[in-house]
């Protein structure tokens, strides 16, 4: 995924602002898709792709701020950048207190948008990567009994054994059963890698 190319979504209703920035973004070498409504942008969105998303802060029906709501509430992580006209800054103001990354005055200078998506892709390459993996994370752990999830809690803690066992009420035989059994549904090759799962997980 880190590898592919990046896609920059551009979400606007003026039908003339999509080429244009087409046209801006061009020195990248990016993949770039346009939409003139938020709901058809939603209704295609990749939220697995390495990408940045474009969104006009004022559209009919559906406002940039309303997509901005439902990506999030998907659990979606690309960077967001809101294009908007000077009355709407408050709003864009509004919008980075609820996660978008940037926004940017129209008329757009070709230049400056440029400079904003190349840093808003590296932000991309982090946070996309990151949502990947908790979301993977989630899904191992989703296969746990109740009682390997207690292993799986001590064992990130740095239990031996013979400790587990004792917590637990049950013979170190046993517990290493356990072990095996959250290490091959966890597919974590080493404490170490198991740990870096569980820090996506909320483990009592």
């Amino acid at each position: 995924m880190m590898d592919e190319t990046p896609i920059v979504y551009i979400v606007d209703d003026d039908p003339d602002v999509g080429p244009a920035i087409v046209t801006a973004l061009g020195p990248l070498n990016l993949t770039v898709k346009t939409y003139l409504s938020g709901q058809s942008f939603l209704d295609d969105f990749d939220g697995k792709a390495l990408g940045v998303v474009l969104l006009d802060m004022r559209m009919p029906t559906m406002s940039g701020l309303d997509v901005q709501d439902a990506l999030r509430d998907s659990g979606y992580a690309q960077p967001i950048i809101f294009t908007t006209a000077f009355e709407d800054v408050e709003s864009a103001v509004q919008a980075m207190r609820h996660g978008a990354m940037d926004y940017l005055l129209k008329p757009i200078d070709d230049d400056e948008l440029r400079a904003r998506v190349t840093t808003a892709i590296e932000e991309a390459r982090t946070t996309v990567k990151e949502s990947l993996e908790a979301a993977e994370a989630r899904r191992r752990f989703e296969r746990l009994t109740p009682r390997e999830t207690e292993v799986l809690a001590l064992m990130v803690e740095g239990k031996a054994n013979k400790v587990m066992s004792v917590d637990l009420g049950v013979s170190q035989r046993t517990v290493e059963i356990h072990r095996a059994r959250v290490m091959e549904k966890m597919e974590a090759r080493s404490l170490a890698d198991l740990f870096r799962l569980s820090l996506y997980l909320e483990l009592s």
